[in-house]
């Protein structure tokens, strides 16, 4: 394998699948999935910032809001963690 094949495969993991990797999960959370992508390709550290954000809004198959609360929760979830309340 030659140098150069060696640097695109780097690039490749290191940089760009955590750019993709960000991006997906920004969207999943309704942030913008190319400021993130950028930035977790150009500091793939960042990525664990992306993981542990909270959603900014309800995104349809992923969170949703609960109605007492107001705290987002998994889309799946049938009980807000934070107050107990049923979720419809």
């Amino acid at each position: 394998m030659t140098d150069d094949i060696r640097g695109w495969i780097f690039i490749a993991v290191f940089f760009l699948l955590p750019g993709l990797i960000g991006a997906w999960i920004a969207w999943s959370k309704g942030r913008n999935p190319f400021t993130w992508f950028l930035l977790n390709f150009v500091f793939p550290p960042t990525l664990m910032v992306t993981l542990f954000q909270k959603p900014l809004r309800a995104v349809h198959g992923h969170y949703r809001q609960c109605p007492k609360c107001r705290e987002f929760v998994k889309w799946r979830e049938a009980v807000c963690k934070y107050c107990q309340t049923e979720l419809l």
